[in-house]
């Protein structure tokens, strides 16, 4: 990676720009645009710029094109494909880079306009962003992680032996406590037992950072990725995927001669193939909503979220206005390009009959396997933001489980949204999973890294990145794990 001052300012003199040439960062064998450039035409955000024969003039295509072109990708003449010598440029400012031969991408690092040019995550002073704490980066696009706490966050044990949980949403209650509502896998199973094992458990901590301890199981199995908000009156009410059956999961995961271990081994799911039964999977099963004006319950009776909706679960993220209004974020799986987002609305959020899903997709620019897992919150300004787990990058068409990355995008309405990029993993790393340094000195690679939340102050602002973080090898997202996929509930603190 290199920053070069740009070649074209001998071909577009400053007064064309009014005013100084921005830098430029390139990346060899990288791209923005891989799976989603159409050759000699545009998409909605990749805009055609022409064919050349140096990356140079793509550069200067870029930079001069009339409508602020963010970062470009050029196939260079050894290509050797339909994509030979094109040069595409982002009209959006996302940052999602995937490795790809043949290929030159850069982005160019123009003065910021306004506060939308800074994400919406700090203020635009004469050209430059001033982040708010929790966030860094020359549009205040990544996240400022501190160091981490290796007692932070939601880690079960039951009768000495591991209990794996997913990621979780965390609102502080009356009591003055930190409540946390997450997926938690029984019988000791692994992430990869989800469909068969899930339930959601409530913990709690004296602080947000704290380490978690559960109080109490909130929905038996199968209930999955509970997202928990405050309601237009206080209420908390809770979104999730559910098909309530049993105090048990149909794996198990403690059988004699296994680790039990938190991880999912051969047998421990007869007859659950991730690809040859779908059915058994059960990841198709309904989201419901059901609220409660105390964290500990009792939650009303789940109203069916689209009764009439098939397809996969539908990582629901809302966000409640005070009117009583719902937007929300939710996506379905597209067998070619992945987990796709879109908006849903609801005139009355105690009323799931009310909600309505909205046919446009979001993001139809971002590249297979897209992005999942959304969390929507409003910042102390009235701006809506959302991060998600990022699945746009290496090998992402068919292992979009093992890209550790996290996204993030922002919107003035809560209904046009940007998609700012990669805000925390690094994108340039060819190994698998994202690494965490501790306050100890010591580090670790997690294998995946998925279902963000932040856990958001009285000001509005997030303090904390909540996920789900898989310390097992494994690599097989379905029920046939090898002891591999062991997980907890991360906490990491943010800003400092």
């Amino acid at each position: 990676r290199t920053m070069l001052s740009l070649v074209a300012a001998a071909l577009l003199p400053p007064a064309v720009l009014g005013f100084d040439l921005p830098d430029v960062k390139t990346f060899d064998g990288f791209s923005q645009v891989q799976n989603v450039a159409i050759p000699g035409n545009d998409t909605s955000t990749v805009k055609y710029l022409g064919v050349y024969n140096a990356s140079e003039e793509c550069v200067e295509a870029c930079v001069g094109h009339p409508t602020r072109c963010w970062s470009f990708t050029y196939h260079t003449m050894d290509h050797n494909n339909p994509l030979t010598g094109q040069c595409f440029g982002l009209t959006s400012p996302s940052f999602s880079p995937s490795p790809e031969n043949n290929t030159i991408m850069g982005v160019v690092e123009w003065p910021c306009r306004d506060d939308t040019d800074c994400s919406l995550n700090g203020v635009c002073d004469a050209g430059e962003c001033e982040c708010d704490p929790a966030w860094k980066g020359h549009r205040c696009e990544q996240l400022k992680l501190v160091l981490a706490d290796r007692q932070s966050g939601y880690r079960g044990v039951d009768d000495g032996h591991n209990t794996s949980s997913w990621g979780g949403a965390v609102l502080k209650g009356p009591d003055g406590r930190y409540h946390m509502w997450a997926s938690e896998m029984t019988e000791h199973c692994g992430i990869g037992a989800w469909a068969q094992n899930s339930r959601i458990i409530r913990a709690v901590s004296d602080t947000p950072g704290g380490a978690y301890k559960r109080e109490q199981v909130v929905y038996e199995v199968f209930a999955h990725e509970p997202e928990v908000i405050r309601g237009s009156n206080g209420e908390y009410v809770m979104f999730f995927t559910a098909s309530l059956r049993s105090e048990h999961g149909d794996c198990k995961c403690c059988r004699p001669g296994t680790p039990c271990d938190g991880s999912t081994g051969p047998g421990d799911c007869p007859g659950m193939g991730y690809n040859t039964n779908k059915t058994m999977l059960r990841d198709s099963d309904s989201s419901y909503m059901s609220y409660t004006t105390n964290p500990e319950g009792p939650w009303s009776e789940p109203q069916q979220i689209f009764p009439g909706y098939y397809g996969s679960d539908t990582n629901f993220a809302p966000i409640i206005l005070p009117n009583g209004t719902l937007i929300a974020l939710w996506r379905t799986w597209e067998e070619v390009r992945g987990s796709r987002i879109y908006l849903a609305i609801g005139d009355d959020w105690k009323n799931a009959s009310t909600y309505k899903q909205l046919e446009v997709e979001i993001f139809p620019d971002l590249g297979p396997a897209g992005t999942e897992d959304p969390f929507v919150y409003i910042d102390g300004n009235g701006h809506f933001h959302a991060i998600f787990h990022h699945m746009y990058g290496m090998e992402s068409s068919y292992n979009w489980w093992l890209l550790a990355e996290g996204g993030h995008a922002f919107s003035v309405d809560g209904v046009t949204w940007t998609y700012s990029g990669v805000a925390w993993g690094d994108p340039f790393d060819r190994l698998r999973g994202d690494v965490v340094h501790y306050k100890d000195g010591t580090s670790f690679r997690f294998t995946r890294r998925e279902r963000p939340h932040f856990i958001i102050d009285e000001k509005g602002r997030p303090t904390h990145l909540v996920t789900a973080a898989q310390y097992g090898t494994g690599k097989n997202p379905g029920g046939g794990a090898n002891n591999d996929d062991a997980c907890y509930t991360l906490i990491q603190q943010l800003g400092g």
